[in-house]
């Protein structure tokens, strides 16, 4: 899909999402196992992924430093914030006004929250084309 194509829509625009949020957390953490599944209502997006530990957050969890890995993962979604909400923006033509995110240890799960505009993005900003 270019960036003047029209967006996916239904299921072809879940699987993108959850597809987009697979390989951020590909890139970003270095491993693969990560599972994905993306739902809209509206003007939200919600993706929850599933096996999102990687084998030190594992390991950290079973010697009981749960909130080490609680506080990275907030980290980290603090420093990719930008990276996340581009994609979404990317994939639907609309823009995120707010993101949310948590994660739980056990079993190693996050959720990706999205607040989308409702208003589509324009291929030519400023110019009133839609």
């Amino acid at each position: 899909m270019n960036a003047a194509s029209e967006p996916a829509e239904g299921s072809e625009l879940t699987a993108a999402i959850s597809a987009a949020m697979l390989k951020l957390y590909a890139a970003f953490y270095d491993h693969d196992r990560t599972t994905a599944s993306t739902y809209i209502n509206d003007n939200i997006i919600f993706c929850v992924l599933e096996n999102v530990l990687t084998e030190r957050e594992d390991v950290l969890v079973a010697d009981g430093a749960r909130e080490e890995v609680i506080e990275s993962r907030v980290a980290f979604q603090t420093e990719t914030e930008d990276e996340f909400t581009a994609e979404i923006e990317r994939l639907t033509h609309r823009r995120v006004v707010a993101f949310m995110s948590a994660n739980q240890t056990t079993p190693g799960i996050a959720c990706e929250l999205f607040f989308l505009d409702a208003a589509p993005l324009t291929a030519h900003i400023g110019t009133g084309v839609q």
